[in-house]
């Protein structure tokens, strides 16, 4: 009886330890993205881009409504982007997450504001905050498609009043990004957002808002950009430039100070897939022959990889110096620049001051920016 007991017992811990053993989920060494989704067709080519380094690193299809990605993220969390061709559109969603086990579900139309995804803690920051401004996201997205399916003449009479209204919308998506910076200091969202939104607030509220992080989120890199701006100066009108390197399309080592003479220099910085940076190629060009004795150009590429570098070079006609480090928008020059954005133009008069400075492009920006400077008296 005693030996029957002992053996019920040894055979209770058994299943007690089995049982466990089984519903344990096991540790995650790397990342898995499954995703079940309709409106897909069969063989849908799916791929993964890591935002940091530009590159697509993996490719998988569509097959049944599923498709999944296993692979291993070297320096998590980092920023992906989710991306397919569907009749002619594009079909994308970003991702924020580790080596994560990561859910996707939904429709087609429901990329990329709608779409469900679950099981990164650092995707539900960002879940948390596009619920906030979804409505004024899907507004912005519908009317810049409105505006690039204009002809270039409608564009001209209509890009001014559009571009006012999705000028209004970005004030109150702000205003609700600020509000979610300003009452979350544990997520990656909240020091990414104030990265982008750190200029629209006195320096000393951005101070009480960092030092509030948790001691994980100073460490990433998305708090370098803010902890820069509060510990060194960012280059403004009237300061002197600051001398950087990198290498130029021969592939010969170059120092931006070496490109400097005595007329003015306009430094562009710019990223292969940022869409104005595209648009504003041909202004650059025709300004570029316009004034070739007071103005020389030199740009530096934002693109970690260098593959995508030399592809925008040739697409967009570059005879101009062209400098690339590899180090992307978290590289030194740029938050020294304060670069929150492409692309930012930075004017620099013959005795090396900063005489302008602005973000973004709209047709005819640059002529009308540099006319002021470069034409005074017209």
């Amino acid at each position: 009886m005693i030996k029957s007991n002992v053996f019920l017992a040894m055979m209770a811990v058994a299943l007690f330890i089995s049982c466990n053993t089984k519903t344990k989920q096991p540790e995650q060494h790397g990342f898995t993205i499954d995703g079940k989704v309709q409106g897909f067709p069969n063989g849908t080519k799916v791929y993964l881009t890591n935002t940091t380094t530009e590159a697509v690193f993996d490719s998988t299809e569509v097959q049944q409504g599923h498709f999944r990605f296993d692979g291993k993220l070297s320096a998590p969390p980092e920023q992906l982007f989710l991306s397919a061709t569907v009749e002619g559109k594009l079909v994308y969603a970003f991702l924020f997450m580790g080596n994560d086990f990561v859910k996707i579900s939904g429709d087609r139309s429901d990329f990329p504001w709608r779409v469900k995804v679950s099981g990164s803690k650092v995707q539900e920051g960002f879940n948390d905050l596009a619920d906030l401004t979804k409505e004024y996201d899907v507004k912005r997205d519908s009317m810049t498609h409105a505006f690039m399916a204009l002809t270039p003449e409608e564009q001209e009479q209509k890009g001014a009043e559009i571009w006012k209204e999705i000028g209004k919308i970005d004030s109150v998506s702000d205003g609700l990004r600020m509000r979610y910076v300003k009452t979350h200091n544990d997520t990656y969202a909240s020091i990414i957002y104030l990265g982008y939104l750190k200029k629209m607030m006195p320096k000393d509220s951005v101070r009480a808002i960092y030092n509030r992080y948790t001691k994980e989120i100073k460490g990433s890199k998305y708090a370098k950009l803010v902890e820069v701006y509060l510990t060194e100066n960012i280059l403004e009108e009237g300061d002197r430039y600051q001398d950087f390197e990198g290498i130029d399309q021969t592939g010969k080592n170059v120092k931006f100070s070496e490109e400097l003479g005595e007329e003015y220099t306009l430094l562009d910085f710019t990223s292969a897939f940022c869409g104005a940076c595209i648009l504003a190629a041909d202004e650059l060009e025709e300004i570029n022959k316009t004034y070739p004795d007071i103005l020389k150009i030199v740009e530096f590429s934002g693109d970690p990889n260098k593959a995508n570098w030399q592809k925008a070079l040739e697409r967009d006609h570059v005879a101009w110096t062209s400098i690339w480090d590899g180090k992307g928008r978290y590289g030194e020059t740029s938050i020294k620049y304060g670069v929150n954005a492409f692309p930012t133009f930075v004017l620099i008069g013959p005795d090396g001051t900063i005489v302008d400075k602005w973000i973004g492009y709209n047709k005819g920006s640059l002529r009308g920016k540099l006319g002021k400077h470069l034409e005074p008296g017209q």
